[in-house]
This record gives C-alpha cells, sequence and structure tokens, in this order.
C-alpha cells in the first residue's frame, strides 16, 4: 500500500512548505502524489499552474492536485450519482435534479475528499502521497466524520430491512453496504498507512493547537511522527536589538514548552528563512534542513 505522510496544525504556520519540501524529496526517491485539501492553499502559486483540476505533473516523478470542493463533488457525481438515483427513483418520483439537492448537503464534500486520497493510494501508481491539510479544526472534522458515516451506514442497514418491501427493483442495500465499506477502507488506509507532522511556529497558541492536534490524532488511530517548530529566530541575529532579544526569548520559552509537552516525540527546529516560495532554492532547502533535523 502507497505510504502516506501528512502535515497539519494551525492556519499559516507553514504546512503547505513543508509538505511541498517533502514532497520534493520523496519524488527523487519515486513517484510521489501531493494532495491539498486546504481551502486556501497556495500550490498552483508555488508551481505556477493550474492545479485545481485533475492530477497535474509538476516536476520528476511528481503530480499534484488542490482538491477544491467543486472537484469532489464533480468526482462523487461521476462514481455515485447513477446508484443513488436508482435507488431514489425506484419509490420516489423525481428527476436527476435531486442530485443537486443531495449534493448540497453538509459533509458529503469532506466525505468524499477522503474517498479521493484512498483511490489513489490503492492506484499502484504513487510510492508515497504527501498530503497538506487544512487548518487544524477542518482536517479533524475531516477524520471523525468517518466513524461518524460508518456508524450512520450501519444504522442504515437496520432501517433498510424494515421498508425494504418500498422499493422497487432496485436493492439498495447494495449502495449500502458499498457505502459502509468504503468507509471503512478510509479509516484503515488512515490508522494503517498514514502518519502525520503537526506544524507549529513558536508561539503560544499555535503550540497549544498543535499539542491537541496531536492527542486527537492519536485518539483516531493516526501515528504522529513529531513536531516540527517552523521560522524559530536564530540567536546571533536577536543579540544586539531589544525587540528582537525579547522575541528571541518568547521563543525560546515556547520552545520548551513544546519539548516538555512532546514526551519524548521528536521536535524538529527550523529557522526564519528569507526567500520567495520556488521549488528550486527556498524549498530545496527546507527539504534539506527537514532531513538534517
Amino acid at each position: 500500500m502507497t505510504k502516506i505522510e501528512m502535515f497539519t496544525g494551525k492556519g499559516g504556520v507553514g504546512k503547505t512548505t513543508m509538505a511541498v519540501a517533502t514532497a520534493l524529496h520523496y519524488a527523487q526517491l519515486g513517484k510521489t502524489l501531493l494532495i491539498s485539501t486546504d481551502p486556501s492553499g497556495s500550490l498552483s502559486e508555488i508551481f505556477s499552474q493550474p492545479l485545481d483540476q485533475r492530477v497535474t505533473e509538476v516536476a520528476a516523478n511528481l503530480d499534484a492536485v488542490e482538491l477544491t470542493r467543486q472537484l469532489v463533488l464533480d468526482l462523487w457525481r461521476e462514481k455515485f450519482a447513477d446508484e443513488i438515483y436508482a435507488v431514489l427513483s425506484s419509490f420516489l418520483p423525481v428527476g436527476r435534479e435531486i442530485l443537486d439537492y443531495i449534493e448540497g448537503a453538509p459533509g458529503i464534500d469532506e466525505e468524499f475528499m477522503l474517498d479521493y486520497l484512498l483511490t489513489m493510494a490503492q492506484s499502484g501508481t504513487y510510492q508515497t502521497i504527501v498530503w497538506d491539510t487544512a487548518p487544524t479544526v477542518t482536517t479533524l472534522n475531516l477524520l471523525f466524520i468517518q466513524q461518524l458515516f460508518y456508524s450512520h451506514m450501519t444504522q442504515a442497514q437496520k432501517v433498510y430491512v424494515k421498508v425494504k418491501n418500498v422499493f422497487n427493483k432496485v436493492d439498495p442495500l447494495a449502495l449500502i453496504n458499498k457505502w459502509r465499506d468504503l468507509t471503512a477502507q478510509v479509516i484503515e488506509l488512515l490508522q494503517t498507512e498514514t502518519t502525520a507532522w503537526v506544524v507549529a511556529n513558536p508561539e503560544r497558541l499555535p503550540i497549544e493547537q498543535a499539542l491537541h492536534i496531536a492527542d486527537s490524532l492519536n485518539e483516531f488511530g493516526i501515528s504522529v511522527n513529531g513536531f516540527i517548530l517552523n521560522k524559530m529566530l536564530p540567536p546571533e541575529v536577536c543579540s544586539n536589538h531589544p525587540f528582537w532579544q525579547a522575541k528571541f526569548q518568547a521563543q525560546q520559552r515556547c520552545r520548551e514548552r513544546m519539548l516538555f509537552a512532546a514526551d519524548g516525540r521528536v521536535v524538529k527546529e527550523l529557522p526564519e528563512l528569507l526567500g520567495e516560495m520556488k521549488v528550486d532554492g527556498f524549498l530545496g532547502e527546507v527539504s534539506k534542513l527537514l532531513r538534517k533535523a
């Protein structure tokens, strides 16, 4: 099975930077896919080409895609719309516009984002998938909705048994079981083939959120590789100015908090770097620093 490495944390801490740098490294070892599920993702800007439609090759051995809500819903229609309509139209006088109504239901796009991840992992095309996630709360919702959906499908089986005589010629249990099995596969993929890096800046709120999401990932069953402390100020540039000296000391207090709370887990520290977010140069330097840290 393809290995999945996810990067998560509070918004603005550098998840995308770490994900792209890591993907560039893995692409040197084998075919790699970089996926972003961040609604404000910036992969298109980094690689200077639109990546919000389908998988696109962005470098040697590296493909990328930004999973927008519309792209996910288009794929959902391709995969499930005919089956859903067949079931509904077997007992209700509805046209295909009913699919527009279902498509608008909360959580549909989140549910099938992970179906997309599963599909790509099972394709056999990629050795590694690097997953640039949305900020903390959205990512946790994306994960835990899987367990809720699995439970919902289990209950749906019981309801079907009571109303099965209503349906004409179509057996909805097949669709219910298909979605239930799909959700079980997604959960297994996340719990057995996925590991996470939690990214934070050396500030109180990002660190507290990083610790919270690490605990939540462990609760869900995703193994946490460790933490990445991004944008650490080097002491030599801070010693001659009171403002920067105070900021450096504040960062060091947050660093100590992270090291203590990490409880033996890896904490990689990256310095504040200058440069544009480009594949050649800045991101290559980040990739080297991540491997050394």
